[in-house]
C-alpha cells in the first residue's frame, strides 16, 4: 500500500496535494504574505471572471499564512470580504495579507487581491482565533512533516 501524503499537504487553499484545490504558494516578506497566483476556469463563476467564493478563499489564504509569518497558528472566526471590481480568470494577481493588531488569543487581518498592475478587485478584514495547547502541536507537527 503506498503511504498517504501528509495531511497538511491537502489544505484546500495551499496544499500540493490537493487535486482540487488552488495550490497557492506564499512568501513572507516585510510584515506580509504574498502569492502570485493565476485563477484558472475551474474558479469560474460568470464566464471569464473568478467565483466569489474562489476570491473569498484566496484573501482568507492569505491571513492565515499572515498569522504564520508571525509565528501563529490561527483558525478564521470572521472574515468580511469587498468585491470591488470582477477578478478574471487566467491573468496574473497578487494577494497580499498582513496583521493589523493581535489581542491575546485574537488576531485581527487584513488582505488585499489585486492586479499585476496594482489595481485594487477585492479585500478584507478577518479576525482569527490563535491555535494553542495540543491542538497547536498536532498542527505544528504535521507541518513539519509536510516540509520535511
Amino acid at each position: 500500500m503506498a503511504e498517504l501524503p501528509p495531511p497538511s499537504r491537502f489544505c484546500f487553499g495551499c496544499g500540493n496535494e490537493n487535486p482540487h484545490g488552488l495550490r497557492m504558494e506564499f512568501r513572507v516578506e516585510d510584515g506580509r504574505a504574498v502569492s502570485e497566483f493565476t485563477a484558472t476556469r475551474h474558479l469560474q463563476g460568470y464566464p471569464g471572471r473568478v467565483h466569489g467564493g474562489g476570491v473569498a478563499t484566496m484573501l482568507d489564504e492569505a491571513m492565515g499564512w499572515a498569522c504564520y509569518g508571525i509565528g501563529a497558528l490561527g483558525i478564521t472566526m470572521k472574515i468580511t470580504t469587498r468585491f470591488r471590481k470582477p477578478v478574471p480568470l487566467d491573468e496574473p494577481l497578487t494577494i497580499s495579507g498582513w496583521v493589523t493588531r493581535e489581542r491575546g488569543r485574537y488576531i485581527e487581518l487584513r488582505s488585499e487581491l489585486r492586479t499585476a498592475g496594482g489595481q485594487l478587485l477585492a479585500e478584507a478584514d478577518g479576525l482569527f482565533t490563535r491555535v494553542t495547547g495540543a491542538q497547536a502541536e498536532e498542527m505544528r507537527a504535521m507541518y513539519r512533516a509536510a516540509n520535511s
